[in-house]
């Protein structure tokens, strides 16, 4: 059922990928206080700065063995004022992923149409810039070398001494000698006349081809030139590389997949999210127990964790319309989350959306964005022409998404 729309990607700038024999997993949160989401459960990472102590637990499952352990260790005001660091921290993390609708951009500060138009032009019309290809200069050839001197190769002594046939001797040698670096010389030659001229004619038809293209692509630029302002009103895929760029910029908590599709003469831009499971979230939460030696757990309430799920989800999508608002001036975000679930007639995972909703930028542009903590997500999808069948104790059912 999801990804109907053409173009998908993948979010996961600030995650830390963890590989290992088990699989992948993903952790996010501030160093020494961070939350695991993997095939094995959601644990918290804790580590003690200053102590050489670690400590990691299970979020989405009660440790009756974390709650016993140390229990007999003395009390260490030190100790206390560490964990309660990392607990704070560690909750601090788990509530920046359930309410990650607080990093939801203004959607007033997207770039003007007409500067995207601007972009556009200069993106278009730039000029052929392809350096022409290099010209091969010509080899130098070498000098060949001078004929031998009779003299040539004769010592003191053999001024003295040297018979004539031992000088008619040396004489041919030197001459032979001569006659042979004669002709290396002049095949190296011939060789270095042969490579130019290969080379000279790849240039030729490289140069050809190249002057060639500048002329098409002037040709090219001065058709564009001529209805440049209907192609940029109609040109998708340069709106959806800008609504990429900033989807994949974001800082987000855990691998997201998301599609998408602009339908720029009609203002709208088309989203599906890929949402998490209800069992990734922490079940848990977790604080320093009375004589401060240790960290445990508190188990939440059924609804409690089905309220942290469903102000995570709405976060998500809530968020997501806020970049693309930011992204692109359009006016609407038709936005649809959908997750797996197992079918009870096939015991099979089905993709269910359970969000689906058309937003309009004046709309959404009602919102504080200078307050989103006193905005509650989950409420803010009201304001908006929404599919969403949740209880009042926040249990989600199946939705046909908006079209």
């Amino acid at each position: 059922m999801g990804f109907r729309f053409r173009k998908s990607i993948s979010i996961i700038p600030g995650v830390r990928m963890n590989l290992s024999s088990s699989g992948a997993s993903m952790s996010v949160g501030p160093r020494g206080a961070s939350v695991s989401f993997g095939k094995r459960g959601t644990y918290a990472n804790l580590g003690l700065p200053g102590t050489g102590l670690s400590y990691r637990t299970r979020l989405d499952r009660a440790s009756a063995a974390s709650r016993k352990r140390n229990a007999s260790r003395q009390e260490d005001p030190y100790l206390r004022q560490e964990l309660e660091q990392e607990v704070e921290a560690l909750n601090q993390a788990v509530d920046d992923i359930v309410n990650i609708y607080l990093l939801t951009p203004d959607p007033r500060t997207v770039h003007s149409y007409s500067e995207l138009e601007a972009h556009y032009r200069q993106l278009m019309l730039q000029p052929y810039n392809v350096p022409a290809p290099v010209r091969p200069e010509k080899p130098v050839p070498l000098i060949a070398p001078e004929q031998p001197e009779d003299n040539q190769g004769r010592g003191l002594i053999g001024r003295i001494f040297e018979s004539a046939s031992a000088r008619q001797d040396r004489q041919t040698r030197n001459i032979e000698q001569w006659q042979r670096e004669v002709k290396e010389c002049e095949q190296e030659n011939e060789l270095f006349l042969k490579r130019y001229q290969a080379m000279r004619q790849r240039w030729a038809e490289l140069y050809a081809n190249w002057k060639f293209d500048a002329a098409e692509h002037e040709k090219k630029i001065a058709s564009k030139l001529a209805n440049i302002e209907s192609q940029f009103a109609t040109d998708n895929s340069y709106f959806e590389s800008l609504l990429s760029e900033v989807i994949q910029a974001a800082d987000w908590p855990r691998e997201t997949l998301v599609s998408f599709q602009v339908n720029a003469s009609t203002s709208e831009i088309l989203i599906e999210v890929d949402l998490p499971e209800y069992e990734m979230l922490p079940t848990s939460s977790v604080r320093v127990n009375t004589r401060g030696t240790e960290i445990i757990e508190k188990e939440l309430s059924q609804k409690a964790m089905r309220e942290r799920y469903a102000l995570h989800v709405h976060g998500i999508v809530l968020r997501l319309a806020g970049m693309a608002f930011c992204a692109l001036p359009f006016n609407t975000v038709i936005i649809s989350g959908f997750t797996q679930r197992i079918s009870k007639q096939t015991g099979h995972l089905n993709d269910e959306y359970i969000l689906s909703s058309r937003i309009e930028r004046y709309l959404f542009e009602r919102l504080n964005f200078s307050n989103l903590e006193n905005v509650s997500p989950i409420d803010a999808f009201d304001k908006f022409q929404t599919q969403r069948r949740m209880s009042a104790t926040f249990i989600f059912q199946p939705v046909t998404p908006i079209v």
